[in-house]
């Protein structure tokens, strides 16, 4: 036996295929589209589960998440913090149909020095205060300014509440 993917939709099975190194780690489905959960569930040679991916139907736009790969920045190397932009829906879960313009500020001792997104076709400046995002995200980089405090770094956009972050800066 080999290393097989069972794919399952909402509770449903839709069948094992085999996925090994004979088929280059491939196994595909054609499955129609129905909204719920979607789980791609791994198993090894000895039909053993070694791995399951979760795919959940987003509903619309109702929150922005900013997620800071660093809470806390060195003030005296002007450091930067990625932050992570996410449109969620009421569920939390990321909207990646969302092309949502997002706008962002900084206050306190620190600026936006960058935002970007994954979007390989974007022609969206990097500088600037402002990013649609791409399959639901973005991100926003912010640099201390020399100064010992925080930076909140607020992001807003049309139909949506605002979310704010707080970086500290020592």
């Amino acid at each position: 036996m080999d290393s097989e993917v069972e794919l399952i939709l909402n509770g449903k099975s839709l069948g094992r295929k085999p996925a090994g190194k004979p088929n280059r780690y491939i196994a595909s489905f054609e499955v129609i589209y129905e909204p719920g959960i979607l789980e791609a569930v791994g198993y090894n040679e000895k039909g053993i589960e070694t791995s399951r991916t979760v795919l959940k139907t987003a509903g619309k736009p109702a929150a922005i998440r900013l997620t800071p790969d660093r809470n806390r920045l060195n003030a005296k190397f002007g450091d930067l913090s990625y932050v992570t932009v996410e449109v969620l829906d009421a569920e939390g879960n990321v909207v990646h149909n969302a092309d949502t313009n997002i706008y962002f500020t900084a206050s306190g001792v620190g600026s936006v020095l960058a935002v970007g997104s994954g979007n390989p076709v974007s022609e969206e400046m990097y500088v600037g205060n402002q990013r649609r995002v791409y399959q639901g995200r973005a991100m926003v980089v912010v640099r201390a300014n020399g100064e010992v405090g925080n930076i909140v770094l607020t992001a807003s956009a049309e139909g949506l509440p605002s979310a704010s972050t707080v970086i500290e800066v020592e």
